[in-house]
C-alpha cells in the first residue's frame, strides 16, 4: 500500500504550496480542504456548520484516500491538523487501514503566517478564505503546535 501524508500547520503557513510541490515528487493525489469547502459550500459560515460540513468531506476524503492507497496511489490530506488530538486521531486512522503514515509540520513562527494570510486576502482566487488580524488571532488561540513527543516530520518553512 502507497503511503499518507498529512500535512499540519496554521493558516499561511504554506501547506498548500508544500503539499502540491510533495504531490508531485510523490506521484500522489492530494486532498485540500479549502478547495473544496469554498467551491461547495462557499465563504466564512457558522462555526458548528462549518464543523459539520468538514467532518462529511474527511469522510468522504477518508473512503477515497483508501481507494487511492489500494492502488498504490501516495495520498496527502492538506487539512492542518491543528490539535494533537485530530493528529494522534488521523494517524490511528491510518494504522488502522494499513497505511504507512507521516505528518508533516510546516514549523512557521505566528507573525510570519499573519503577514502570508494578509497578503493572500489580496488573491484569494476562491481557494482560500480571506482572513481578518482579528480571524487569525482567534484561531492562533485554537492551534496546538506539536510538541517534541509528538512523531511528526518538522519542516522549517519560515522564508530565508
Amino acid at each position: 500500500m502507497a503511503k499518507i501524508y498529512f500535512i499540519c500547520g496554521f493558516i499561511g503557513s504554506g501547506k498548500t504550496t508544500y503539499s502540491k510541490e510533495l504531490a508531485k515528487s510523490k506521484s500522489a493525489f492530494r486532498f485540500s480542504m479549502d478547495e473544496w469547502m469554498i467551491p461547495l459550500y462557499g465563504e466564512h459560515m457558522e462555526r458548528e456548520v462549518f464543523d459539520q460540513r468538514l467532518a462529511t468531506l474527511q469522510g468522504l476524503f477518508k473512503d477515497s484516500a483508501l481507494q487511492l492507497l489500494k492502488l498504490n496511489v501516495p495520498v496527502i490530506f492538506d487539512f492542518g491538523f491543528w490539535s494533537k488530538a485530530e493528529r494522534e486521531s488521523i494517524m490511528d486512522w491510518a494504522h488502522e487501514v494499513g497505511a504507512d503514515a507521516e505528518i508533516h509540520y510546516l514549523d512557521v513562527p505566528f507573525e510570519v503566517c499573519k503577514q502570508r494570510a494578509t497578503n493572500r486576502n489580496q488573491d484569494l482566487q476562491g481557494k482560500s478564505y480571506e482572513m481578518t488580524p482579528e480571524m487569525l488571532d482567534m484561531f492562533w488561540s485554537w492551534f496546538e503546535i506539536p510538541s517534541s513527543g509528538e512523531d511528526i516530520v518538522r519542516i522549517d518553512n519560515t522564508p530565508k
